[in-house]
């Protein structure tokens, strides 16, 4: 069974595409008692070895994906000596059985990264880019005749510009105007009022990272969001990200429930479809337990301030933010 390495800036092509090989490879659905995912910041080289080498439950195929390994090696510094155990991961892809499914996952990724120097003999590996203009046109004019989408020219041409050649945003902007619009002609004024231009969303961008436990991601979203002229205090970020993680909380409810997308949106409250599955997929890296514990530590944070205002201790603002920022990004659960 071949090993893969998905990465690049698209990051819903990339996971796309996790889910379709998933999907192949699952065609008797015993992969709900055989699979392991594993934050490539905090595996171990034993961990990884153990994952790869164990024999599946009551099925053919053990699945085993790592998230973010590659990116933990990325520093231009790190030389194969720093590798330490990990210098012998091309040795174990070699000998990895064939009922084991090993998947990296990753986003940013050098060509001198040390681990995929170890890993790309020994995988298949997609490398997913943003669309180019013309071609992010040509897939957005597929999608609005399959769904009976009018779409102004100029208004697909500020779709795309928005997008910043994202397909997933491209791909949740065209379900909210789609539900939006109906039979309607959409022109370039809904679509700015609508769709969020990629490139000042930061805040968002700065949310989601955190939710999904991004750290290096979150850290670099929170400098930029800071910068931005949509940046005010640091009571905006904590108050989106108790937003969040309340709906996380919810949503884990539905989860454990069985619900469905249509439960998680009367649930939280929501009108789009592309929404609850976002809140499923980030909702579904948490307990309920953790998701509790992460909306108690937002809490935490803000009392912080409120002890530093009034001069009996705490922390201020910006440090109290950052702490909370690492500390959510980087738990595991």
């Amino acid at each position: 069974m071949p090993n893969y390495l998905f990465h690049g800036e698209d990051r819903f092509a990339r996971l796309e595409a996790v889910a379709a090989l998933r999907r192949e490879h699952d065609t008797d659905g015993s992969l709900a008692n055989n699979s392991v995912q594993f934050d490539g910041a905090r595996l171990t080289f034993s961990e990884l070895g153990a994952a790869v080498s164990a024999a599946p439950f009551l099925g053919g195929l053990r699945w085993v994906r790592v998230d973010g390994l590659c990116a933990r090696f990325n520093s231009p510094r790190r030389g194969g000596a720093a590798l330490g155990d990990w210098d012998g991961l091309g040795q174990l892809l070699a000998q990895a059985p064939p009922t084991t499914l090993l998947v990296f996952v990753e986003e940013d990724l050098r060509r001198t990264n040390p681990i995929l120097q170890q890993i790309e003999p020994q995988a298949t590996v997609r490398e997913f880019k943003r669309f180019k203009t013309d071609e992010a046109l040509d897939w957005l004019r597929g999608e609005v005749q399959q769904r009976g989408l009018h779409l102004t020219r100029n208004a697909a041409r500020r779709l795309v510009d928005r997008a910043d050649g994202d397909r997933g945003a491209l791909t949740q902007a065209v379900d909210k105007l789609a539900l939006f619009a109906g039979d309607a002609n959409v022109d370039e004024a809904t679509v700015e009022e609508l769709v969020p231009d990629q490139r000042s969303a930061t805040i968002f961008n700065l949310v989601d990272a955190v939710a999904e436990r991004r750290l290096a991601t979150a850290m670099q979203a929170l400098d930029t969001f800071r910068a931005s002229q949509d940046y005010r205090d640091e009571q905006g970020i904590i108050q989106m990200l108790a937003r969040t993680y309340r709906q996380i909380c919810v949503v884990r409810e539905v989860i454990d429930a069985r619900g469905s997308d249509q439960d998680i949106q009367a649930a939280a409250n929501i009108r789009f479809d592309w929404l609850a599955r976002r809140l499923r997929q980030q909702a579904g890296r948490y307990s309920q337990a953790s998701a509790d514990a992460a909306l108690a530590r937002i809490l935490q944070a803000e009392s912080d301030i409120i002890e530093y205002r009034r001069g009996t201790g705490g922390l201020s603002e910006d440090v109290a933010v950052e702490l909370l920022i690492a500390e959510l990004a980087s738990t595991s659960h």
